[in-house]
């Protein structure tokens, strides 16, 4: 039952062929991504590097030589990634380094992590690449960064837009990191259901041929009562059928009695809901997304069994329906070799027959 199941999320997603209002030149690139190149059959494993712009050099203390440039673009040539992602200045100092077969794309935004006091930092992304310079290390796509529900939100659009134009007038793709930033859904949990849910909606109207967003996270005690106010104050008036999104939250007394057991270890609320209500939950998010490809984020650094929660965490994405992953310092943050292990682990999920898309 629960193969009929995947099956049907699968059928439901936009084939390649079905994609009439690309153009030849986006299809082609799109075609090499999920079917040349990663696990193939239509689905989707990239390699991002942006660790120096987003979050500092501080890492290389602890991860030595797998942050460097070189290493990531070194797993890159050795491994199977539908695409790699490099920030501006990577893809031109280190163009020829990499496998002129792998499949580029190019973040031409960013923001230089200087403190959660700066404000200047946050929430805004500022562009420091062009369409042009990502034509001319010879990209696929180009990557923008939109926070939905940031000050910003506005004027980012208008920003998307441009790009997007220009991106799609010389036949790249445009790749949306959707993520929900701000006042509210900071205060209601960013990466809860409904925010995923609209970013992913927001990247559709925003005209991305793939979105990247966050995977739907359990909203802990501390935000509950905030995410519940605001929808029912701001959504279920409006759309009743709204508190969806809270009846697929566990009980917040389930969430305090969870609390009180752990003695002071980290808590992991994502654990209080079984893995088929973690397919349910992505399910929506992928839903939303039409005729736009959805990959998932790796997330933050696994702590622990990387191997089970990057197995784990990759069939619940696939059983929802989304094309893939897009996955990070869970790679590259580890010797080279243990890298190319964990994306094979990926990888030999990702090609399950019941996830093979049609093209």
């Amino acid at each position: 039952m629960e193969e009929d199941k995947v099956k049907a999320r699968v059928e439901k997603r936009p084939k390649l062929k079905e994609l009439r209002h690309l153009e030849k030149a986006r299809v082609r690139k799109l075609y090499r991504m999920v079917y040349e190149h990663g696990p193939g059959n239509g689905t989707f494993l990239g390699l991002p590097f942006d660790q120096l712009v987003e979050h500092g050099p501080a890492h290389e203390f602890k991860w030595e030589r797998s942050a460097k440039p070189e290493s990531v673009i070194e797993l890159a040539n050795k491994g199977n990634f539908s695409a790699l992602v490099l920030s501006v200045g990577q893809s031109q100092k280190y163009q020829h380094d990499i496998d002129p077969k792998i499949p580029l794309i190019v973040k031409l935004d960013g923001h230089f992590y200087t403190g959660k006091d700066n404000q200047a930092n946050y929430p805004r992304h500022t562009m420091f690449g062009s369409v042009e310079d990502a034509i001319r290390v010879g990209a696929d796509g180009v990557g923008l960064t939109f926070y939905l529900a940031s000050e910003q939100t506005g004027e980012d659009i208008e920003r998307i837009g441009k790009v997007r134009d220009e991106a799609h007038k010389n036949g790249l793709l445009l790749v949306l990191w959707s993520y929900p930033r701000g006042p509210v859904p900071d205060k209601t949990k960013a990466d809860s259901l409904l925010w995923c849910h609209y970013a992913v909606s927001a990247a559709e109207s925003l005209g991305a041929d793939i979105v990247k967003t966050k995977f739907p996270s359990v909203v802990e005690p501390k935000k509950r009562k905030a995410y519940e106010e605001f929808i029912l104050k701001e959504y279920a008036k409006k759309i009743s059928e709204a508190e969806k999104y809270i009846k697929l939250e566990p009980e917040e007394k389930e969430l305090l009695k969870y609390e009180e057991s752990l003695k002071g270890e980290k808590p992991n609320y994502d654990s209080l809901i079984s893995f088929e209500q973690h397919v349910e939950r992505a399910s929506i998010v992928v839903g939303a997304a039409g005729r736009t490809m959805v990959i998932f984020s790796g997330g933050a650094k696994v702590k622990g069994e990387a191997k089970k929660a990057l197995e784990d965490s990759t069939r619940i994405i696939m059983d929802a329906g989304g094309e893939g992953r897009i996955i990070g310092r869970n790679f590259w943050g580890v010797p080279i070799e243990e890298g190319l292990e964990l994306s094979n682990v990926v990888t030999k999920i990702m090609k399950g027959p019941q996830y093979r898309r049609v093209f």
